[in-house]
């Protein structure tokens, strides 16, 4: 009986943890589609604005950046495409730390929180800043699917 009971025990202390830590995983679904990022009230989704898709690894480890056309940031060179190494996620928030394809980025800025804050919407926060402080950029979805 006290065996049974402690089999008992365990079995129901693993499906906790299975259940908990399923309920802290990222919703994958949320990158898919083309997104864009507007900052200004412009439109985000406009012809002449930079749009991108995301692309996980299997490993869900990485994420890479697939952008429509050659973009510049800070005094690097102009990029296609980059990634950032998964550090940290939550059912809607990536921590992410950019890659070093991404030259001339300063130590505070390489490591963001990706948060979505409803469909088709994210916010950026660099981990440096203040809990709570998001930068002007809006991140809206173009585009549903891959």
């Amino acid at each position: 009986m006290t065996r049974s009971f402690i089999v008992s025990i365990t079995v129901a202390a693993a499906l906790a943890s299975t259940s908990a830590s399923a309920q802290d995983t990222f919703d994958w679904s949320l990158l898919e589609g083309m997104w864009a990022e507007s900052a200004q009230h412009k439109y985000g989704c406009r012809q002449d604005n930079l749009h991108q898709h995301f692309e996980v690894s299997a490993d869900r480890k990485t994420l890479v950046f697939r952008n429509d056309r050659k973009w510049r940031v800070a005094d690097g060179p102009a990029i296609e495409r980059y990634s950032a190494s998964i550090v940290s996620q939550a059912p809607n928030v990536l921590v992410i730390q950019y890659g070093p394809e991404l030259a001339g980025v300063p130590d505070e800025y390489r490591e963001w929180e990706m948060r979505f804050i409803g469909p088709g919407t994210y916010r950026w926060r660099a981990t440096s800043w203040p809990m709570g402080t998001y930068n002007n950029v809006i991140g809206v979805k173009c585009q549903a699917g891959n």
